[in-house]
């Protein structure tokens, strides 16, 4: 007797069929599981999410050049191999984080002598910030940037002056420019922390360690405002690259459907 293999073909494309879309909805699930969460370092939860990403996000949570890495607990993202300790983020509608540097991280006598440097098509500096400058190797006679200065071993001491103190100064030439010092290295601190230093009123090391805000700059930060209010996550299609709101059960270059369920995130800002 023959058997005709056509009703097991049909009955097994029928099946395969009906199964596709929970297949799907599991995979987006996931990734809006995944991108629901803020970066965590070790048993540190901290705030940053979209465009972030690294550590237990998944690179389509983010964008590209927002990577962040975790050290000792602590994340950190690189900018022109100038590493920088991510201390908080925003959730307003124009996104900024604060960060400090991490070689200046609990000392101001940093192994090299580097500019503070950004990513400018990334970030920029935020308002309210003043700089600090250092000056490294200079000779005992330089009185441009005599006041505040902190050994730092045998052969080095920094010198140290805010923005308000460089201008009192009345320096018209650097000592860099003059052979006087061998180095000098500018960080950013709120303007706060500048006025207490002006005053007495905080010590160099604190106002360095405060950090200082930088504004992300991110073109898809009104999708992402939309894609959060519609119960979404943002994200980034890993492929083409372009901007996707990641619901509980499906995905879009937009928003969630209007009865697109949602699971709570551990995270207001979650995006």
């Amino acid at each position: 007797m023959q058997y005709s293999f056509l009703p097991f073909f049909f009955i097994t494309y029928f099946f395969s069929i009906i199964n596709l879309p929970f297949s799907l909805r599991a995979d987006d699930t996931v990734e809006y599981a995944n991108c629901s969460q803020p970066i965590t370092c070790g048993s540190v939860k901290s705030n940053i999410s979209y465009p972030f990403w690294g550590a237990n996000r998944a690179e389509y949570c983010g964008k590209s050049g927002y990577e962040v890495t975790c050290q000792a607990d602590a994340p950190m993202i690189t900018m022109r191999n100038i590493t920088f300790r991510i201390l908080d983020m925003s959730s307003t509608t124009t996104p900024t984080v604060k960060v400090a540097r991490q070689d200046y991280w609990g000392t101001i006598c940093p192994p090299t002598y580097v500019p503070t440097n950004l990513i400018f098509s990334l970030f920029n500096y935020s308002s309210g910030l003043l700089n600090v400058s250092f000056w490294y190797g200079c000779n005992t006679n330089v009185t441009a940037v005599a006041g505040n200065s902190h050994f730092c071993n045998s052969s080095v001491t920094a010198t140290y002056l805010t923005q308000t103190q460089t201008r009192a100064s009345n320096a018209s030439v650097d000592p860099v420019t003059t052979g006087a010092c061998q180095y000098k290295v500018m960080v950013p601190v709120f303007e706060s922390a500048s006025e207490a230093l002006d005053n007495n009123a905080t010590d160099i090391q604190t106002a360095i360690d405060g950090g200082f805000e930088l504004d992300v700059l991110d073109d898809d930060t009104g999708l992402c405002e939309i894609c959060v209010a519609s119960g979404g996550v943002c994200g980034q299609d890993s492929t083409s690259a372009q901007f996707i709101c990641f619901c509980q059960d499906s995905s879009s270059t937009a928003t969630c459907s209007e009865n697109s369920s949602t699971i709570p995130t551990s995270s207001g800002t979650g995006t």
